[in-house]
Formats: C-alpha cells, structure tokens, sequence
C-alpha cells in the first residue's frame, strides 16, 4: 500500500475559462459516443485526478473547487448534450473520421498520463496493474463483437432511464468503460439517445437523477483508490487506456478516408497533447 499525502490539490488552471471549457466538452461527447468513455478522454486530457480531488473534496475549498468545476461541468453538458442530438447523423456519414480523431485524442494524453502515473516514483510491478487493467477493459471487446442479439427499447421508463444515468456516470468516473456498448447490449442507448434529440424532459430529469446519485459514489471510490494506491491505480487505468485504443480502431481502409483518417488522428494528438498540457 502507498503512502497516501494530504498536499493541497492545485487546481489552478493555466488555460482559462473557455479552454476548460472545452475539455468539458470533448469528456461530454466522450460519454456519449460508441467505444470511448468519459474517463478515458478526462485522463487522455490531463483532467481526471484534478476533477476526481475537487468533487471528492469539495468542501474543503468550495469556492476553488466551484470555479475549477464549473466551466467543465457546463461544457461536458453541452459535448452531452450536443453529441446526443448529433451523433446518429455524423456518425452514419463520417464514422470512420470521427473514430480516428477520438483515436489521437485518446494518444495524445498518453505521455502527460505517464508523467502524472510516476509522480510517485515508479516499480516494475505496476505493469502488472496495467496487464489486470488491460483484462478487464478486453471485456468491452468480447461484448463489441459478441453475436447477441438485442432487441432496442422504443422509450425508457423512469426506473430505466435512473439506471442508464447511474451506468453512464460509471463510464465518466472509470476509465476504459464504454457505457455506450453497455446500453446498446442493454438495447437502451437508441432510446436515450431519442430521450435527447426529441427533448423528453422527464426522461432527461430521471437520466440526471440516476448520474448524479451514482457519481458522487463512485468518485469517493475513486478518489480513495488514487490516494491509497497511487501507482497501481494509474497504471491499471494505463491498461484500461490501451485496450480503448483498440475498442475505437477503426481499422485501415485505404484511399483518401484513411488519409483524411490519420490527419484527424494527428490533429487529435496534438490537441491533447497541448490541452493537457494547459488544462492544469
């Protein structure tokens, strides 16, 4: 077990309102697109322990922690929001296009990752945390290109959409947990997608209400589980991080969309790159 430190969380932003605001957006529209989660983007963006510390301990600067909280707490609603209503349309036209560019903003944030992940100092052994992480995050690939057969919902009840939200904050919180496959073997996410485009408001309020109350758990876990076992749980969630690579690969088809492709992902790279650098 790591020695836990009690040092102030430094969460003053070097980029400003609007660029927090922006990660906010590209985590909310993380959550809510096939093969990617939240997490992963908030960790690909230098983000995730920050946020994690500032709502775990909340209370222990309110007025820092608010203003840290706000801008990407409204941008994430937004890329949520956004994403949901837009998602079919752009991912029916350009799917391939927007898989790569998610593909090099999850790459991006891999050496800034690193950087934090042995902080500490790093031991050999925490591969080993990378190879569990890496296992558990392979499920997602066994339910990608699982043969089941799901029927979709045509609406989601209030119980089903509090259930959704819960799985979807889940996704947020935990790295390499794509709550989007979740919900389609559930044969859930077109509804909540519709939920969204359709502005089902009662629907919208019972998702926020089963997101919110399972948030604020699993961020204490979290928080608790980064303190305690700082290495470990970095380079576990480094496995989560690699096996997302894999989830979102949109494969190479050759001809201008494969070009266009790896500019998307080089341009992704670099703008992670240089968000998390600023973002913190």
């Amino acid at each position: 077990m790591e020695e836990s430190t009690e040092k102030e969380i430094k969460l003053t932003p070097r980029g400003g309102f609007l660029l927090h605001m922006l990660v906010g957006a590209v985590i909310g529209i993380g959550g809510i697109l096939p093969g990617v989660s939240g997490g992963v983007m908030a960790v690909s963006l230098g983000l995730y322990k920050p946020m994690i510390d500032a709502i775990a301990g909340f209370f222990k600067a309110p007025r820092k922690n608010f203003f840290f909280l706000l801008p990407v707490g409204l941008g994430a609603a937004l890329g949520f929001f956004l994403g949901a209503v837009a998602l079919s349309g752009l991912m029916e036209r350009w799917e391939t296009q927007v898989m790569w560019l998610f593909l090099g903003l999850v790459a991006g944030g891999v050496p800034s990752f690193i950087r934090e992940a042995n902080e500490r100092g790093f031991k050999k052994r925490y591969l080993l945390a990378t190879l569990l992480g890496a296992a558990l995050a392979s499920l997602m690939l066994l339910l990608k290109d699982g043969d089941v057969k799901v029927e979709n919902v045509a609406s989601l009840s209030p119980l089903m959409a509090v259930i959704a939200g819960a799985i979807v904050s889940v996704g947020t919180v935990i790295p390499g947990i794509s709550t989007s496959f979740i919900l389609m073997y559930m044969g859930w996410y077109k509804a909540m997608m519709d939920a969204f485009a359709d502005a089902e408001v009662v629907t919208v309020i019972f998702l926020g209400i089963g997101a919110a109350g399972c948030f604020l758990a699993t961020v204490k876990a979290a928080r608790w589980l980064f303190d305690r076992f700082h290495g470990w749980a970095y380079y576990a969630v480094l496995g989560f991080l690699i096996v997302s690579g894999a989830l979102i690969f949109p494969g190479f088809s050759g001809g201008w969309q494969t070009a266009v492709g790896l500019l998307l992902a080089a341009a992704g790279f670099a703008g992670a790159f240089v968000m998390g650098k600023l973002s913190v």
